[in-house]
C-alpha cells in the first residue's frame, strides 16, 4: 500500500479494529469473508464467503497483545503497521493473515490488497471475470511478505489474466504522483479493452492502489475529483483525509485525460 502524505490524500492501512470485538469469523476459520462495507475477504486456506464487521472501535486503535511466541507473519504485521502508524498517523491496519481482500468500486474495476498464492487468482478469475491485473508493489514489497511471485504471474497465464507491473515505493508521495500517469493510462487501457475486469492492487489496497482507482474516475469517468474520492472511499473505507496543501489535487487536474491516453505502452511492464 502506498500513501499520499501531505498531499490532497493520505491514505492508509485498512483493516480497522472490529467494534464491541464484532468478527463473525475468526483467524482460524478456512474461509473468504464479505463485509456489510463491501469488501471481500479471500482467506488464505479457502473460497467460501461468510460476512464480517468492519466497522472502527471507539478509539479507532486495535490493541494487540504480543508474546513470545508470534509468528514470523505477525511480527511483519505488527513491523508493516507500526510503520504505517509512524508516518501516517492513523488507526488502520493491515492484516495479511485474513487473506487477500478487494471491493467492486464499478462494474469493470476492483480495488484490493495482494494476491497471497495462486489460489486466489483462480477466485479473481472464476468469481470475479477479472482478465487484467494492475500491480503497484515494488518487487521489495512482494519480499518483504514471503510471496511467491512468479507463482502468481504463472497462474495469471494459465487463467489467460494479463499481469501488468506500474511499481511506485511504498510510503512515498512522491514516487506515486511520478508513476500516477503511467498506471491510470494502463488501467485506461485495460478497461477499455472490455475483456473483463481489472483487479488494481498493491499491498493492502488501501494508498496506492485506491489513488489510481481514484485519478482515473477523475480523467475518465466524468467525475469531478471529490465525486471520485468519495465514490471510492464509501465502497472502500480506507481512511484518506484531505489535507490543507493538495499538489496531487493539482497534478491530476492539470492532467488531462487526452494527455493520459497519449502516454505510450498502455499495458504498463509485464512478465
Amino acid at each position: 500500500m502506498g500513501a499520499i502524505a501531505n498531499t490532497f490524500l493520505s491514505a492508509s492501512i485498512y483493516t480497522s479494529s472490529l467494534e464491541n470485538t464484532n468478527l463473525l469469523l475468526s483467524k482460524k476459520q478456512n474461509a473468504a469473508m464479505k463485509s456489510s462495507c463491501g469488501v471481500v475477504v479471500v482467506s488464505r486456506n479457502s473460497s467460501k464467503m461468510s460476512r464480517v464487521s468492519c466497522k472502527l472501535s471507539e478509539s479507532g486503535i486495535e490493541e494487540k497483545p504480543t508474546s513470545n511466541g508470534v509468528s514470523n507473519t505477525e511480527n511483519r504485521m505488527e513491523d508493516y503497521n507500526t510503520a504505517m502508524k509512524r508516518m501516517m498517523r492513523n488507526p488502520y491496519e493491515y492484516h495479511h493473515d485474513l487473506g487477500m481482500n478487494y471491493t467492486l468500486i464499478t462494474n469493470s474495476l476492483i480495488v484490493g490488497s495482494q494476491p497471497q498464492k495462486p489460489e486466489d487468482i483462480d477466485h479473481l478469475r472464476k468469481e470475479e471475470d477479472v482478465a487484467y491485473i494492475l500491480n503497484l508493489q515494488q518487487d521489495k514489497d512482494v519480499e518483504f511478505w514471503g510471496i511467491d511471485l512468479q507463482s502468481i504471474v504463472k497462474k495469471c497465464q494459465d487463467c489467460q489474466i494479463r499481469h501488468m507491473r506500474r511499481p511506485a515505493r511504498d510510503f512515498d508521495p512522491e514516487s506515486l504522483r511520478d508513476g500516477l500517469p503511467k498506471a491510470v493510462s494502463s488501467l485506461e487501457w485495460a478497461i477499455s479493452e472490455g475483456k473483463g475486469k481489472v483487479y488494481v492492487h498493491c499491498t493492502a489496497g488501501l494508498g496506492r492502489a485506491p489513488a489510481v482507482a481514484i485519478a482515473y474516475m477523475f480523467w475518465f469517468c466524468d467525475m469531478d475529483l471529490n465525486t471520485a474520492y468519495d465514490n471510492l472511499t464509501s465502497k472502500r473505507p480506507c481512511g484518506p483525509r484531505p489535507c490543507p496543501l493538495p499538489p496531487w489535487h493539482l497534478i491530476i487536474m492539470g492532467f488531462t485525460a487526452d494527455k493520459c491516453r497519449s502516454l505510450e505502452d498502455f499495458s504498463g511492464a509485464q512478465f
